[in-house]
C-alpha cells in the first residue's frame, strides 16, 4: 500500500550567491473557483489513496471559501497521479489528475447524482488541463472499472484505442490499471501497455501494480481454482471458502453502502431459494467490505439474507480484496463443486439462467 506524504519546501535552504538573483519557486498547481454555494465551506485536496478504510484520508491541502464562495489551493503533489477533491466532510469525492508541474485548474459547482431536494450535495467540476479533459471523456467507460465485458464490447475496444494513443500521459497507467484489470480479453493489450509504460514512465506508481496484475491474472481466470481464504462470520466464527465445496457457490463481494449491491440482493435471494436443494445444491458466501459491523449486520437483516455472511473490515484494499483483485463492487464469482471459477459478475436474471443450465 502506498502512503503519500506532502512535500514541504524550505525557503531557508535557498542561498543567493553574490551577484546572482535568488531563484523563485515555480507555482506548482493552482485550483480555484467561485460560487455562492461554496461560501464558508472547506475544500480539501486528498492524497491519491487512503492508507486503509479504517484510517482518515490524508489531506494534502485545504482552503476555506470566503463569503463570496471564492477559494484557491496552491502547492505541489508528491508525484503525477489522480488525487481527490472533497467539500467539507461529505463522502462524494471528485477525481483530479495533477501532473506535479505548474498548472492552473478552475472549478465550477454542480449537483451530485446523490443530491436530493431536501439534502443537496454539490461537487466540483474541473477544467484546465489535457488530463482533466481526458478523465471527463472517460466517464462513459465507468462500468469497465467494476464489471467484466466480452472482448467484442465496443467501449472496451474504444478504451484500448485511447490508451494506445495516449500512452505517454501519466494518466494512462492509472486508467489501464483501474479500467482494464477485470477484463481477461484485454490481457494482451494490457501486457503491451505495461511494457511501454516501463520504457516511457518507469517511475509510475502503477507500474508495479500492473506487473503484479499480469503475474496473478491466471489465478482468477474461468476454470482456475478460486483462491482460498478465511474470514469471520456474523458471530465471529471463522469460515473458510473451501469448506463449502461440494456445492455451487456464489462468492459475492458487497457492502451495505453499495446501492448496486443492495439492488442485486433480491436476485441472489431468488436464485438461492430456487436452487439450494437442486442437484449438487447452491449456496452463497457473501463477503462484506463494510468498515462498520453494525451497518453490515443491519443490511443483512433488512435484505433478509439467510446464507453465510463474512466480512473483511479492511474493505476493497484488504487482503481478500487484493486476493481477488477487486476494483469495485458488486463483484461475484460462481464456483463449481470443486471450487473452480465457472462464471464471473452474473447480474440480475443471468445468475438464475446460469444455475438452471448447470443444475438440471
Amino acid at each position: 500500500m502506498r502512503v503519500r506524504f506532502r512535500y514541504l519546501w524550505s525557503l531557508g535552504s535557498l542561498v543567493a550567491l553574490p551577484g546572482q538573483a535568488q531563484p523563485s519557486l515555480p507555482p506548482g498547481y493552482t485550483i480555484e473557483g467561485q460560487d455562492p454555494r461554496l461560501a464558508g465551506r472547506h475544500v480539501y485536496l486528498l492524497a491519491a489513496e487512503r492508507p486503509s478504510p479504517t484510517r482518515p484520508w490524508p489531506v494534502l491541502d485545504s482552503a476555506q471559501a470566503d463569503a463570496t464562495g471564492r477559494f484557491a489551493l496552491h502547492g505541489w503533489v508528491p508525484a503525477p497521479d489522480v488525487y481527490w477533491l472533497r467539500l467539507d466532510k461529505q463522502h462524494v469525492l471528485q477525481a483530479v489528475p495533477l501532473a506535479n508541474q505548474p498548472e492552473h485548474l478552475t472549478a465550477s459547482v454542480e449537483r451530485s447524482p446523490s443530491s436530493t431536494r431536501r439534502a443537496p450535495v454539490y461537487q466540483l467540476s474541473l477544467a484546465g488541463s489535457p488530463e482533466v479533459e481526458w478523465l471527463r471523456v472517460l466517464q462513459p467507460y465507468g462500468l469497465l472499472r467494476d464489471q467484466s465485458a466480452p472482448a467484442a464490447d465496443k467501449k472496451l475496444r474504444q478504451l484500448q484505442a485511447q490508451l494506445r494513443q495516449r500512452a505517454g500521459s501519466f494518466l494512462a497507467p492509472y486508467v489501464a490499471f483501474h479500467y482494464l484489470r477485470l477484463h481477461p480479453s484485454a490481457r494482451p493489450q494490457l501486457d503491451s501497455l505495461t511494457a511501454r509504460f516501463a520504457r516511457e514512465q518507469p517511475t509510475s506508481p502503477y507500474l508495479p501494480r500492473l506487473r503484479e496484475l499480469r503475474e496473478k491474472a491466471p489465478t482468477l481466470a474461468v476454470g482456475a481454482l478460486a483462491p482460498d481464504f478465511t474470514l469471520a462470520d456474523l458471530s465471529g466464527q471463522p469460515v473458510t471458502l473451501s469448506s463449502l465445496r461440494g456445492h455451487y457457490v456464489l462468492l459475492d463481494f458487497w457492502a451495505s453502502w453499495c446501492k448496486p449491491c443492495r439492488a442485486e440482493n433480491p436476485y441472489v435471494l431468488a436464485a438461492y431459494q430456487r436452487f439450494r436443494d437442486q442437484g449438487a445444491g447452491f449456496t452463497v458466501l457473501s463477503v462484506s467490505l463494510d468498515e462498520q459491523q453494525a451497518a453490515w449486520q443491519q443490511a443483512v437483516r433488512q435484505d433478509g439474507l439467510p446464507w453465510t455472511q463474512v466480512a473483511d473490515p479492511q474493505g476493497v484494499r484488504g487482503s481478500t480484496g487484493h486476493l481477488y483483485q477487486l476494483v469495485g463492487i458488486p463483484a461475484t464469482f460462481l464456483l463449481d463443486p470443486d471450487g473452480r471459477i465457472v462464471a464471473k459478475d452474473l447480474r440480475g436474471a443471468a445468475l438464475k439462467q446460469e444455475l438452471a443450465r448447470r443444475l438440471k
